[in-house]
């Protein structure tokens, strides 16, 4: 089983965007997929019309003992793909869970007997009680960021995260979450800052860079509008094109 985390410290990259189509190309490959929604604004939920009115989310699942994955794992459109939802209710249950004991290995605690084939952890942008737990949880971490001086000025403290996270709570449990790959998103090369962007984080990152790059498409917006994933929404749209590339290279590096 892979456990994946999609995560940066800056908001607006894209990551509920991927978490949504890499899972949908997953599992449209046959793999049997879980995706956790680890984010309070939900929208990896919301991307795949999953409903939380009368049911238990993750928030439930970290902060009660009695209440396991089959409480709060729904079943969404798509055959092979499972999901645990998430709404507003994990922002007050993150607070409870900063008071819980162990608190950094609840999600790998209650995740230890999931049967799947990869689990994608959708992520906030805040290091919190929550990210530590998809970092303690996903043995690989896809970093999605735009060619702006912000997302490249965030990698740096991004990955003090997860290498303290990995020292002090990692290395008690004998688990290290490590960068899988750079995924350029809005991708788009238009201006000398975007260029200089691309060049230093090709040089920072080298081969962990992945070939795919997803574009600027406003079909990718229409699809979580309609609650669907970018392959069911427009199938040869150029975002659609570059997710199913982007889940043949995650396959291909996890060989």
């Amino acid at each position: 089983m892979y456990k994946i985390a999609i995560s940066n410290q800056k908001g607006g990259v894209g990551k509920s965007t991927t978490s949504i189509n890499l899972s949908a190309g997953l599992a449209y490959a046959g793999k049997k997929v879980l995706l956790v929604d680890l984010d309070p604004q939900g929208h990896s939920s919301l991307g795949l019309g999953i409903k939380t009115d009368t049911q238990q989310t993750i928030a439930e699942l970290l902060c009660h003992d009695d209440c396991s994955l089959t409480d709060v794992i729904q079943k969404s459109y798509i055959k092979n793909l499972d999901v645990i939802p998430a709404d507003n209710s994990l922002s007050a249950a993150e607070y409870k869970l900063a008071q819980t004991q162990a608190k950094e290995f609840v999600l790998r605690t209650k995740l230890k007997n999931a049967e799947y084939d990869y689990i994608i952890i959708d992520t906030s942008p805040t290091f919190n009680t929550l990210l530590a737990n998809a970092f303690l949880t996903a043995e690989h971490i896809i970093l999605p960021v735009q060619l702006d001086y912000f997302s490249l000025a965030g990698i740096e403290s991004f990955l003090e995260s997860i290498n303290r996270t990995n020292v002090k709570a990692g290395s008690l449990i004998d688990h290290r979450a490590e960068v899988m790959g750079v995924l350029f998103t809005f991708y788009k090369t238009r201006t000398n800052l975007s260029k200089r962007v691309l060049e230093a984080i090709n040089e920072s990152f080298g081969n962990k860079v992945f070939e795919t790059k997803i574009p600027e498409n406003v079909k990718l917006s229409e699809a979580q509008e309609s609650s669907k994933s970018i392959f069911d929404h427009d199938a040869k749209c150029s975002g659609s094109i570059a997710y199913a590339n982007l889940v043949n290279e995650v396959m291909r590096r996890l060989k």
